[in-house]
């Protein structure tokens, strides 16, 4: 995996920093290679990267910095001076050290993870941005700090290998381990805005939350909606400008929806040269989709490449489980052939622009129905979130219904927000966010850096101090659309093969608010009528799932084994997204338990 690797062992043993440098000795596939950045008595911090991977190292007489990633708003001429006044804030002997780190950080524009060595006095702090955009994971284990991008190497050096039952039961119950949560015990992931800092006296770590949004502040309750749309299109064009002033060529994932479309409007507006990419699925199940993207780069004048995908293969599978160690679903490994193209088409040196986060800041993301108590607001949340039921969950994993619920519950517990409605937007807009979206970037970052002017921290805290109401019927995105470009938001929504601004748009959106405030029904409606996409009997999915199933008897470590079969036994009353989550948690697990995983079998065998 791509970036950093950090292991400092206060009590002076070289034990897990020894095994660092021969996990970096042993070289990476491709065209990646291990750097070290520095090593010292205690300390030792490995990059891993291709040759236009943002990975900068400074230093000067009193600290030795390493960034991973970018501070787009800084100018590259000064990011020294940037990077050493962040220096000065976190190893101030003052009492205002978390706020001013808090101010600094909401001030910072970027995608980043920051490892700082104070030369004088030996201390090490790590820093990352207010989002978590670079997902990481750390253990901690008698003085012994173990970071790293990751997950699997961490589990490795700090010999925490043990499977965490309560994080698989929240995968398989929400698609995504929440929270800190990762597939082992011990290792967790670094929330946003953390810093991690060693005691100047004695082997001990602090792990302090500098920062954490709480969505019920104070909203804007001024200006009428073009005015709002042009404040947040002004913040959303610096963030297209900051993004792309690096040298990179801007490739935007164009697809149909508004999201992208905006990212490719918001260049355009600032006359920044772009291309754009498409891709059609091996079904053409996404056919207006391609054909709606192909229309948005005509409209704006932009070249358009669009991509015919293949079914993904088992070595695509691997790849992917390689990069992210199930984190995210196999079934976007169809993607990868994609990025080669996109590479071979533009060359290496890709800015590639998602409109990641889009729906999140100016869509709806309040409760669609009533939730007046806590009780009745994780019911809704799980309705609309789950993956398998509780009671599928339950009998997969050995794990009790009020252990999975009472999880949930501390989850909501630990968000800043009182009210409940917020407490469920934190979980749609942040959590959600950290826990499986950053993870679908993060795999694009091993082919070229990966980003989204939505995640800009100024045009992010704008958008969410704007009312629900307002964002209600894409009211306000309508307009904010229409300020980056008079044209685009008369092209069709490809979900729903309509303007935003027709009337039939305004059916549609009206018709899945009831299907959003009654899901878990839906779900059942569906199911009955026979409209569920399912998989077939015979697929190779389904069959390299029960060959895991049968020839990995330590699956039974953190699954009923018998649960397990009886599910497979009846695979037809489950969807593709049912499986294929279930699918990618025991490739995982059999990756990480079997010496030969059986996906070694299947490299060849398309996966349809």
């Amino acid at each position: 995996m791509l970036g950093t690797h950090l292991v400092c062992d206060l009590s002076g043993n070289r034990l897990r920093r020894d095994a660092l440098r021969q996990e970096m000795a042993n070289g990476v596939a491709g065209t990646c290679a291990n750097h070290l950045v520095w090593e010292t008595t205690d300390c030792t911090l490995f990059v891993t990267a291709y040759q236009t991977y943002p990975s900068h190292a400074m230093e000067d007489q009193d600290y030795a910095i390493h960034l991973e990633g970018f501070l787009y708003h800084v100018e590259e001429d000064s990011l020294a001076a940037e990077l050493t006044r962040l220096a000065h804030i976190v190893f101030a002997e003052c009492g205002k050290v978390e706020e001013d780190l808090a101010r600094w950080l909401l001030s910072a524009d970027g995608d980043f993870l920051i490892v700082i060595r104070n030369k004088k006095t030996g201390n090490v702090a790590v820093v990352n941005d207010v989002l978590a955009r670079l997902p990481t994971y750390y253990s901690i284990n008698q003085g012994c700090l173990v970071l790293s991008r990751d997950l699997q190497l961490v589990a490795r050096l700090s010999g925490k290998a043990r499977l965490d039952r309560m994080a698989i039961g929240q995968y398989l119950l929400l698609g995504f381990c929440p929270s800190a949560w990762t597939w082992f015990e011990g290792v967790h992931t670094l929330q946003p805005a953390s810093l991690i800092t060693n005691e100047t006296q004695g082997s001990t770590w602090r792990i302090a939350r500098i920062h954490d949004f709480n969505l019920e502040g104070e909203e804007h309750t001024s200006g009428d909606g073009e005015e709002n749309a042009q404040q947040l299109a002004a913040r959303f064009r610096q963030a297209c400008c900051n993004r792309s002033r690096w040298g990179a060529r801007p490739v935007v994932s164009l697809s149909g929806g508004l999201d992208s479309r905006a990212v490719a409007a918001g260049l355009w507006k600032e006359g920044i040269p772009f291309v754009t990419g498409s891709f059609l699925d091996q079904r053409h199940s996404n056919q207006i989709d391609f054909q709606t993207a192909q229309e948005i780069a005509a409209t704006l004048g932009v070249e358009w490449y669009g991509c015919h995908l293949s079914a993904p293969r088992g070595q695509d599978l691997v790849r992917l489980l390689d990069l992210k160690h199930g984190l995210n679903n196999l079934r976007m490994s169809s993607i990868l052939p994609f990025f080669h193209n996109l590479k071979e088409r533009f060359g290496d040196n890709i800015l590639y622009l998602t409109g990641d986060g889009g729906g999140d800041a100016l869509g709806d993301s309040v409760p669609y129905r009533h939730t007046p108590t806590l009780d009745s607001l994780i019911t809704y949340l799980v309705e609309r979130y789950q993956i398998f039921t509780m009671q599928e969950v339950a009998a997969l994993t050995g794990l009790r219904i009020d252990e999975l619920r009472d999880e949930i519950t501390r989850l909501l517990a630990s968000y800043p927000e009182t009210n409940l409605a917020k407490k469920y937007q934190h979980f749609f807009c942040l959590e959600v966010a950290v826990g499986m979206y950053h993870q679908g970037e993060d795999r694009n970052r091993n082919y070229f850096w990966s980003a989204t002017p939505f995640y800009s921290v100024e045009f992010f805290t704008c958008a969410m101090k704007f009312s629900d109401n307002s964002k209600k019927g894409y009211r306000l995105y309508r307009e904010f659309l229409t300020e980056l470009h008079p044209h685009l938001h008369a092209i069709r929504y490809a979900n729903w093969n309509a303007p935003v601004a027709s009337t039939q748009f305004k059916l549609f959106y009206a018709t899945k608010n009831l299907t959003r405030a009654w899901p878990a029904a839906i779900r059942r409606l569906r199911r009955i009528t026979g409209r569920d996409d399912t998989v077939e009997c015979d697929s190779i999915m389904l069959g390299c799932l029960r060959e895991q199933s049968e020839r990995n008897p330590d699956l039974g470590e953190v699954l009923n084994l018998r649960a397990l079969k009886k599910l497979l036994e009846n695979a037809r009353a489950y969807d593709k997204i049912q499986l294929w989550t279930l699918f990618t948690l025991t490739s995982f697990l059999d990756d990480w338990t079997n010496p030969r995983p059986v996906l070694a079998d299947y490299l060849d065998r398309e996966f349809a």
